[in-house]
């Protein structure tokens, strides 16, 4: 039986009154409640390894660019340019002969407090003829800010130029963290925008008129995506998230999404338009003061996780290897985190619905540094984005 949206909000809301708020969470130290006793369901596959799935003789590392100040995204072009977008609106440009050039893309009213800023860049379907990019950022106040995603043209020698807005999300908020803000191409210049919870504003990922909490639809015009699963609201693609982060699509057609849970439940999940995913309603964590976020780790029409990390791994971004450069490695999901500073490798083979991996592998052991995002060069090498106001992108290269 489908669940109604006025049980969902209600139960939301119940959840928002008992939770604790961002600025009294800040002031307790009191350690989180075993996770154990939240994890009913069966975890059917175990995919948890202290041993990288990659030797160090298998491959090599060198830093591509260093210097970055608090970088968010890396994005290959067609071209096998690179592209790295910095929280206050500086781009650097990597030519494929590793020519490098920075410039100041004017963003209007970019707002780059806490979490925001220059969040994500990606070409447009048609970039091969309009030199288009999709941009999306952070606009606003303290006290209200919001997404939006704009367009520009792109050249190596002036960056991002004539900016126009595409999109934004209805919503504002007075908090600068969970915006999410990741983009992705569906073809036809149809695309997906995650969109964060706002933190203090959990309940609103349960309220289909709210933008906070979603995957998002749009056109590159800005109208909403044919035959949209929410007539009331056509921009909700799918709702019930938090702070959603990497956005992919397989070869196959599969789009899925990390996102970051509260004090664990970190999660990969199956996107399918229409889907109600969860959140706050249903959560495998813990609020960060180890009181109980929802006595709910499953509930009747919301979808279950494919992957649950407990404890938290804090996965940033994700891509899919398919390349012939790491064979081990192919139709892989290659997911990077900040709080354990790792690379992880998650088999799409075992991602399957009705079970739930618990963790994943351990990519390789060389890297130990808070990871921003990662993305597939045109040779099949990996590329890190390290975070922080000491960014930097390194390359993992094969070794034959």
């Amino acid at each position: 039986m489908k669940i109604t949206s006025a049980l969902i909000v209600t139960s939301a809301m119940l959840i928002a009154c008992l939770s604790i708020s961002i600025k009294a969470q800040e002031a307790i130290s009191e350690k989180p409640q075993s996770k154990e006793s939240l994890l009913k369901e069966p975890v059917s596959k175990e995919a948890v390894s202290k041993e990288p799935l990659l030797k160090e003789s298998q491959y090599s590392t060198n830093v591509v660019i260093d210097g970055l100040s608090f970088p968010k995204s890396i994005e290959v072009l067609p071209s096998g340019v690179i592209l790295v977008t910095q929280r206050d609106g500086q781009l650097a440009i990597i030519n494929e002969s590793n020519a490098q050039s920075r410039v100041k893309v004017n963003l209007p009213g970019l707002y780059t407090k806490g979490q925001g800023g220059w969040l994500d860049v990606i070409p447009a379907d048609d970039f091969d003829t309009s030199s288009t990019l999709l941009l999306s950022y952070s606009k606003g106040t303290d006290s209200e800010n919001k997404l939006v995603v704009v367009s520009g043209q792109f050249s190596s020698a002036f960056g991002v130029t004539n900016i126009q807005p595409v999109f934004e999300i209805n919503t504002v908020r007075d908090t600068p963290v969970h915006y999410g803000a990741k983009l992705l191409s569906l073809g036809n210049e149809e695309y997906l925008l995650t969109s964060g919870d706002g933190f203090d504003y959990r309940e609103q990922a349960q309220v289909v008129s709210s933008h906070l909490g979603k995957v998002l639809g749009f056109t590159i015009t800005g109208e909403p995506l044919a035959n949209a699963p929410f007539p009331e609201s056509p921009y909700v693609y799918t709702l019930g998230h938090r702070n959603p982060q990497g956005l992919v699509i397989t070869s196959s057609g599969e789009i899925l999404l990390n996102e970051h849970g509260p004090d664990g439940g970190d999660e990969i999940n199956r996107v399918t338009r229409g889907d109600n995913y969860g959140w706050p309603v249903v959560t495998l964590g813990v609020d960060y003061s180890g009181a109980q976020i929802s006595p709910f780790n499953h509930y009747e029409g919301m979808v279950n996780p494919l992957l649950d990390w407990t404890p938290s791994i804090a996965p940033s971004s994700m891509a899919i290897y398919n390349d012939d450069g790491f064979t081990a490695l192919k139709n892989t999901a290659i997911v990077t985190a900040l709080k354990t500073k790792r690379v992880y490798a998650v088999p799409l083979e075992n991602l399957r619905d009705g079970s739930i991996v618990k963790g994943a592998k351990l990519l390789l052991d060389k890297i130990d540094t808070r990871l921003r995002d990662v993305a597939i060069d045109k040779n099949g090498d990996i590329l890190l984005l390290t975070d922080g106001e000491k960014g930097k992108v390194i390359r993992i290269s094969p070794v034959n």
